[in-house]
């Protein structure tokens, strides 16, 4: 399946990492802490120690988290839970999906976490590195794990409750369940506010989301990715879902033609690739589809709306606010 990470990836190919030096904070481990239920159907399992959380990664690899004071993030949605855990000075460094809180787009950038280049990692000195299952290569990890530093691997979650057990993991790891819970509190209620408007949609209209950098790079995404849950939780129909799409697959006419959406969503970044609003319906494909003849088209920055993260509740209200208004 091609998830998330063939789209993101697309980002390595158009920007540079930045280098520069990292902040230092301070934060120690808890012992002994309760540890959050885990469904034993995902891949993620978290267990305590007697001296400090020893937690099994998405990945099978099991590592003992003794020092949180210097923390490299791999993607925009872990940055900003760490920020939102309290542990924001600890951040050394981040990949360069990171948009959110500003302190940490000024960070220095290792990078993409999809391209992993374990040296840049490694020149922060981190004491921790926070990884998710769309890190590549493995051999990059590997490398930061031979040089002595924890790599943890988390899901990439894509329902809105496995995004509450992956916040209640990232509080384990870090010393900081209590904050951990109270923000997984406060993100479900969001969630559940914007759900409650979301009845306000009717009849269900079919959405489709296009990532885009141009007309050479269209992917139409499917079940199983992040937006599948916006769209549904919208309201919606995921039209790319609806046929069968599993990932993302290139955008082709006779797709789009398919998947007949009545709304298509697309990142801001790639609208403005097709010099706007006019040039992106124009496309092949796209001026088909009753979204085309009608100019439904919402664009949001690939930042805020693909980022399963802490903000994800405001994704969500902004796509119902919109599909409500198009009605």
């Amino acid at each position: 399946m091609r998830g998330l990470a063939s789209a993101l990836a697309l980002l390595a190919l158009l920007g540079a990492a930045a280098a520069g030096c990292g902040s230092e904070g301070e934060a120690e481990p808890v012992a002994d802490e309760t540890i959050p239920a885990v469904d034993p159907t995902t891949a993620t399992t978290l267990s305590a120690a007697s001296s400090a959380p020893v937690v099994v990664g998405a990945d099978g690899v099991e590592s003992t988290i003794t020092d949180v004071s210097r923390i490299v993030t791999l993607s925009g949605d872990l940055t900003e839970f760490v920020f939102e855990l309290g542990l924001g000075d600890a951040v050394v460094a981040t990949d360069i999906t990171t948009v959110e809180p500003p302190e940490a787009e000024a960070l220095p950038k290792v990078g993409v976490g999809r391209f992993l280049n374990a040296e840049a990692v490694l020149s922060y000195e981190p004491t921790l590195v926070l990884a998710d299952t769309q890190t590549s290569p493995p051999t990059s990890i590997e490398q930061i794990r031979s040089a002595g530093v924890p790599v943890v691997v988390f899901d990439v979650p894509t329902t809105f409750d496995s995004l509450y057990d992956k916040i209640g993991q990232i509080g384990v790891v870090l010393g900081a369940p209590a904050a951990a819970e109270a923000l997984t509190a406060r993100i479900a209620s969001e969630i559940d506010a914007a759900l409650d408007s979301a009845a306000r949609v009717s009849p269900s209209p079919r959405v489709a989301y296009l990532y885009t950098r141009g007309p050479d790079v269209m992917l139409l995404f499917g079940e199983g990715m992040t937006t599948t849950a916006l769209i549904r939780g919208a309201g919606g129909i995921d039209a790319g879902a609806d046929i069968g799409i599993e990932g993302t697959i290139d955008v082709t006419p006779e797709a789009l033609v398919t998947a007949q959406p009545d709304v298509i969503i697309v990142n801001t970044e790639g609208l403005a690739a097709f010099g706007g609003r006019d040039g992106f319906v124009g496309s092949p494909g796209v001026a088909q589809t009753p979204a085309g003849l009608a100019g439904r088209i919402l664009d949001y920055p690939e930042g805020d709306f693909l980022t399963f993260g802490p903000r994800v509740a405001a994704s969500l209200a902004a796509l119902i606010a919109d599909l409500s208004a198009i009605g």
